[in-house]
């Protein structure tokens, strides 16, 4: 049996000028209604993004403030080389100062209770 995975880019949009395609979001069940034919519109409940060479800076910058700025209540950024996730929580208009998980992937935000186990994460 032959079959093929496509994995295409999805909108994000936060505002008019502010479009962002995040490698993964996740959405709470009270804001599904978001979802429309352009992409999801509004902010997500998290969002994570998998930083590269070329994307750390803007992840760990420029989207941090952005998603801040449109009310994303909690983003990842998963670093594949240092194998941790640093977890923002928004306070406010803006993060707090994150909370960095590395050897222990459990009660990640928002998912108390979720435990990932790093060796399927970081192969």
């Amino acid at each position: 049996m032959r079959f093929s995975v496509d994995i295409a880019a999805f909108d994000t949009i936060l505002s008019d000028p502010n479009v962002v395609q995040p490698d993964i979001i996740f959405v709470a069940l009270d804001r599904m209604p978001s979802f429309s034919n352009r992409g999801f519109e509004g902010a997500p409940t998290l969002v994570i993004e998998v930083l590269s060479p070329s994307t750390a800076r803007i992840d760990r910058n420029t989207k941090l403030q952005i998603y801040a700025r449109h009310g994303v209540p909690y983003y990842w950024i998963v670093d594949p080389d240092t194998r941790a996730i640093d977890v923002h929580v928004r306070a406010g208009t803006s993060y707090r100062t994150p909370e960095h998980f590395a050897d222990r992937l459990v009660d990640l935000p928002p998912f108390a209770g979720l435990t990932l186990d790093p060796r399927v994460i970081w192969p």
